[in-house]
């Protein structure tokens, strides 16, 4: 019992830190918006979702696993993003950059989105070490902290996708100075790195690929097909309006991010974390409910009043996202339980799922009712995939738990004694 209610304080402080980051994201926004920096808001929106298909495309299933897996495969793991993944975000940047500077987004904007994207990427690894070592609320103080400095400068007159990228990369700075010698991006990192490896990092995360392609397929698609057909000035509420679903989405995931982490730590042999496979819904459930109901009712306050956004139907288009969001918190319980069990096949079918699912919906829902067709295809599918999943897991029922992948520990390290499952920072 006190193991399930360590697990729900850090699952409430990893969520209340996305909260407290979503809230300053709004404010951020609805500043920006009252301050005519749409065009910032569309170029930010484009280019962090095309750039997050090339990030999955060059990394694989790599930072689940540099969370879920052995310190070997974490290992590979960095020799896979020092030599592969780095340079080819950069060319990335550069290649997209140059397509949508063609659809009229300003060329400086795309750049300065394009360095955020990349700090993006690289703050997943170092929020990885944070979570690994189960400090929940120094990764939250750091993430906040950054989020608040970017709303400092845009105060200041300084562009959205400027301020972003400066405090981002103060952010991965800060992050390893607490982390000290445990930190993904140390300079001794470069030590053992190898092409070799690098491949070898592939092959071990192959079964994660496919999971991190559909999930950010899930987030992404809807935006880049909606993108090619509406209008910048359109795309810049619209991101307002999807940066929202995504960052209540982001609440629910860091919370169950925690049992997750929970079931591989017990899994790998680096501390024992018992509880029932339910916590995780529960967990969901709690937050997607309240959080849904509330910004659907608020609505209208929040896009028209808060954002400022100028299209009328941006109230609806934020109702309609809130009606994914408890399907969502459902299903990605289920699969981060089975990923911290090592079924990472399994999540990856499921998550698959989702994907195939959202495709229809968005082919016909984008041409017909463009903003409010996309979110209502997100809202078809995760319903629709949810109930396709749970059917399947009553005829298949819940799978056991593996074998570890290598023997157990017999004292666990240093830097992870025992019971730290049950602090949080």
């Amino acid at each position: 019992m006190a193991e399930v209610r360590a697990l729900a304080r850090n699952s409430a402080i990893a969520a209340g830190a996305v909260v407290a980051n979503g809230l300053l994201s709004a404010a951020i926004l609805a500043l920006c918006a009252k301050l005519g920096q749409t065009a910032e808001i569309g170029a930010y929106t484009v280019m962090t979702s095309a750039l997050a298909f090339v990030l999955i495309f060059l990394s694989g299933g790599s930072t689940l696993l540099y969370l879920n897996g052995t310190e070997e495969q974490r290992a590979l793991v960095r020799s896979q993003w020092m030599l592969v993944v780095v340079p080819g975000l950069l060319l990335g940047t550069v290649a997209v950059g140059a397509f949508y500077a063609t659809k009229g987004y300003g060329l400086g904007a795309l750049a300065a989105a394009g360095v955020v994207a990349l700090g993006n990427g690289l703050a997943t690894l170092q929020l990885s070490d944070f979570s690994r070592r189960m400090r929940f609320l120094a990764s939250a103080v750091l993430m906040c902290t950054s989020k608040a400095a970017s709303l400092v400068m845009v105060l200041l007159g300084v562009p959205l996708t400027v301020a972003l990228a400066a405090a981002g990369l103060a952010q991965l700075l800060a992050g390893e100075l607490v982390l000290g010698k445990h930190g993904s991006l140390r300079a001794n990192l470069l030590h053992g790195l190898s092409a070799r490896r690098a491949i070898a990092g592939y092959r071990s995360s192959r079964h994660l690929f496919g999971f991190s392609l559909a999930d950010l397929y899930v987030a992404r698609f809807g935006t880049l097909v909606l993108s090619l057909v509406a209008t910048p000035a359109v795309m810049g509420s619209f991101g307002a309006i999807v940066t929202a679903y995504q960052a209540i989405g982001g609440v629910v995931q860091s919370a169950l991010q925690v049992p997750m982490v929970a079931r591989a730590r017990s899994r790998l042999g680096i501390e024992h974390s018992a509880h029932p496979a339910g916590f995780s819904i529960g967990v969901a459930l709690a937050c997607a409910i309240p959080g849904a109901a509330t910004v659907a009712v608020l609505a209208p306050f929040l896009t028209h009043t808060v954002l400022s956004l100028p299209h009328p139907g941006a109230a609806t288009w934020l109702a309609v996202f809130m009606l994914a969001l408890p399907c969502l918190a459902v299903t990605r319980a289920l699969l981060f339980n089975w990923i911290g069990d090592g079924h990472y096949g399994r999540a990856t079918k499921a998550m698959t799922i989702v994907a195939a699912v959202l495709t229809v919906c968005v082919a016909v829902g984008v041409p017909l009712w463009g903003p409010l067709g996309t979110a209502g295809a997100t809202a078809v599918a995760e319903a629709a995939a949810l109930a396709i999943i749970l059917a399947g897991l009553g005829r298949r029922g819940e799978p056991r738990r593996p074998v570890p992948l290598e023997p157990p520990v017999t004292a666990p390290p240093a830097a992870e004694p025992r019971g730290a499952g049950s602090r949080a920072g």
